[in-house]
């Protein structure tokens, strides 16, 4: 990916998570979705998905090891285990949009991508946005959170 494409995806991810709050997007099937978004350096590109009957989705995009959509399948332990973090960590009450513009962001790099989780847990659904260029408390919480749903699923087999 040249420079001018990195630069417009990144000003697109800028401008799209830049909104006070984000309406999550997911179905009342889907437990978990997690995003993560272009940066100006080799960070992977990827969305995946998980389903409460275990299905996962996955779609590469860029700096991965798997471009395109692939799928795997959960067993019910696996979702109870992120659900359970999900709630461990106060999801459902964390700001929904943590960037550069709002309050609570103390700005340490500007070249950074973004970390976007989708959940709905118990007739509860939430979005949550952060910019990893944020100094926050928040920030490395959807970090971990974020390191721990792709260990479960096992997404390293695809983003290497």
């Amino acid at each position: 990916m040249d420079f001018y494409k990195k630069l417009v995806l990144t000003i697109v991810s800028l401008l799209l998570f830049s909104c006070a709050s984000i309406t999550p997007t997911i179905d009342n099937e889907t437990v978990v979705k997690l995003k993560r978004t272009a940066c100006y350096g080799r960070c992977p590109v990827y969305t995946v998905i998980v389903k409460a009957n275990g299905a996962v989705e996955y779609e590469g995009y860029e700096y991965v090891s798997a471009k395109g959509f692939q799928t795997a399948s959960l067993p019910k332990e696996s979702i109870d285990l992120i659900k359970a973090e999900l709630l461990k960590a106060n999801f459902f009450k964390m700001k929904s949009n943590l960037d550069s513009g709002s309050w609570g962001c103390f700005v340490s790099a500007t070249d950074s991508s973004y970390i976007l989780i989708e959940s709905s847990i118990q007739n509860r659904r939430k979005a949550v946005s952060v910019y990893l260029g944020c100094d926050s408390k928040q920030v490395y919480e959807v970090i971990s959170l974020a390191n721990y749903i792709d260990q479960v699923i096992g997404t390293s087999k695809w983003v290497k």
